[in-house]
Order: structure tokens, then sequence, then C-alpha cells
């Protein structure tokens, strides 16, 4: 079952992409046909997120990349939530 940050994460990919999921989380943001420039709104998206829930924390712009997979983007999401 999805956790609340999946959801979530997989949500912000989906709104920026523009593209419908169900996503696997093994995909990456490259395979998903991402730009640098929708990779510095998904940052920014989840830097909105994170700090929601713990202010303070934050996702910077060079932290989320194209080779990144949903996965790993989940991960550091939960990582900086101290999930």
């Amino acid at each position: 079952m999805a956790t609340t940050t999946e959801t979530d994460v997989k949500s912000f990919i989906g709104e920026i992409s523009g593209l419908r999921g169900p996503f696997d989380n093994g995909t990456t943001l490259g395979a998903l046909n991402f730009t640098d420039d929708e990779c510095s709104d998904l940052a920014e998206e989840l830097d909105k997120y994170v700090k929601a829930k713990k202010p303070g924390i934050g996702v910077a712009d060079s932290e989320i990349t194209t080779d990144m997979s949903i996965q790993d983007i989940i991960d550091l999401v939960n990582q900086k939530l101290g999930l």
C-alpha cells in the first residue's frame, strides 16, 4: 500500500509532467521526459511540501535531477521528514 509521501510525490510528478499515472517507482524522471526546468518545478513543490511538515528543512533545486527514480525522490522526501 502506498504511503502518503509516495502518493503525494507521484501527484506532484503527474501535475508537473502532465502525465497520468500510475507511475512505477523505478521510473526515472528522464524516462518521463522531464526537463531541467521541470525538475526545478518539482524541487520547488517538494520544498514547500517538506517545509509545511517540517519547518526549517527543505529540498534544494540541485537535489532533483532527471536521473533520479521516483523511489529516489520518495526516499529523499522521507529522509528530509525523518521518516
